[in-house]
């Protein structure tokens, strides 16, 4: 009788650790899957890799760790994960789609495109192996293809807000602003409170934006030989009036440059050019043309390539009272991400070439901090006959664009650059307020 107690009790002892360590395991999942969807990657890490010391080949927790080092930008780490629990489960679906979706995230397109072609493969039609390979071929510019793989996703998922909103990026990347308008319309009608949605919608529909804004600058030019400081002060009225062009701006500059005032008026607008083209015109005229151009006029043209590259080329004309000028200028710029990196260049026959590298980083549609770093002339600020022939070497630049509760704006950046033996500073700074 003895004996049978002691197995009892012994059987009972090894099933009540076998369940604690089962429920153990359970609340080490929930902790971590619950430490994902608040983005705390770290603490998510941590649990899985404490639940795995117990249980090194439980699944889930295996996928969760692979989550959570992928979420925290660790691909390698995390596919070494998923590479190992492929093996053990070479037809889980689940599984191979996440993998290559990781691939795609470290641009090894063709492994995500393999990996997602294999999932198709074991299950006909998946919703996610295609949304990946239409996220793939977007990507690479195959918007034809794109398009295609979402709208046979929509046919099976018509409630899916975040297709309706991946179809009308798409269509925005190619220029047909009506149908991304449409396709983003229908995302927030089934998600009313994205704001990324919001955001696609205000840059399909420029009509949306309010229709005017007034703007005031002050830029101020110090010098460190003595010399006296120049002043601009501009005032700028932007028309946003027609749903296909850009706006219109009617501008007025006043500048103070050694004993000299001068005044000036202009005229800013971006005409549509042709599918993902569009102009940059600015016409200037000075009636004394003490310090400014008589007349002055620039045309560029911006070009979308594959929806994240922007080139530009244009030609600009400054009739000063000394000589004419005319001027080359171009542009490369690159969005990715809230991101935009971009390469400025301008050559004058007869000047060596002058250039500027920026990158933004974006906030909003239209809220961003910048900075920048060029050499040759000042250019950004080629306005007067001082800045064309000043002899500039280099320039740093740094400053930003915010909108306060969307329709207030404010303006700054600072400028440092040598000008042979002379340095020079520039502050600008501007307000305006748009309805």
């Amino acid at each position: 009788m003895p004996i049978l107690i002691k197995r009892i009790a012994g059987f009972a002892l090894a099933v009540s650790t076998l369940l604690g360590n089962v429920w153990g395991q359970d609340d080490i999942r929930e902790k971590a899957a619950a430490a994902i969807r608040s983005g705390d990657h770290e603490a998510a890490v941590r649990l899985c890799q404490e639940g795995l010391r117990k249980n090194p080949v439980d699944y889930d927790l295996n996928f969760l760790l692979a989550r959570a080092l992928a979420f925290s930008g660790q691909w390698d780490e995390a596919l070494r994960v998923l590479d190992g629990l492929s093996l053990a489960h070479p037809e889980n679906t689940d599984l191979l789609v996440f993998r290559a979706r990781v691939k795609s995230w470290k641009h090894d397109f063709q492994a995500a495109e393999a990996g997602y072609t294999e999932v198709l493969r074991l299950n006909p039609g998946n919703s996610e192996a295609q949304t990946g390979l239409a996220e793939i071929a977007s990507w690479k510019g195959d918007y034809s293809t794109a398009l295609a793989l979402y709208r046979q996703v929509l046919e099976k998922e018509p409630l899916n807000p975040d297709i309706h909103f991946r179809l009308g990026r798409v269509h925005l990347w190619q220029g047909s602003f009506a149908r991304a308008e449409e396709n983003f319309q229908s995302a927030l009608r089934l998600d009313p409170q994205n704001k990324e949605y919001k955001r696609a919608l205000l840059k399909a529909r420029p009509r949306l934006q309010e229709k005017f804004e007034l703007r005031y600058e002050l830029q101020s030019d110090n010098f460190d030989d003595g010399r006296a400081r120049y002043l601009d002060q501009n005032l700028a009225l932007q028309l946003n009036l027609f749903k296909k062009t850009g706006p219109f701006v009617l501008k007025f500059n006043h500048t103070e440059r050694s004993g000299l005032k001068d005044s000036r008026y202009g005229l800013e607008f971006y005409p549509t050019l042709w599918k993902r083209a569009y102009g940059y015109v600015d016409i200037a005229y000075s009636p004394s043309y003490e310090c400014y151009p008589r007349t002055a006029y620039l045309f560029e043209a911006y070009q979308s390539v594959r929806g994240s590259v922007e080139v530009s080329f244009g030609f600009r004309r400054m009739n000063f009272a000394q000589e004419g000028v005319s001027q080359y200028l171009g542009s490369l710029g690159y969005y990715f991400g809230r991101y935009l990196a971009y390469w400025r260049w301008y050559y004058a026959p007869g000047e060596p070439i002058a250039w500027l590298a920026n990158i933004r980083r974006y906030f909003s549609t239209d809220s961003f901090l910048f900075i920048g770093f060029g050499q040759g002339l000042r250019t950004e600020d080629i306005v007067t006959w001082n800045d064309y022939r000043a002899d500039q070497s280099w320039v740093f630049q740094a400053g930003f664009n915010w909108y306060v509760l969307r329709k207030i704006r404010l303006q700054a950046y600072f400028s440092s650059g040598d000008e042979g033996a002379v340095r020079r500073n520039t502050l600008f700074i501007g307000t305006g307020y748009r309805w």
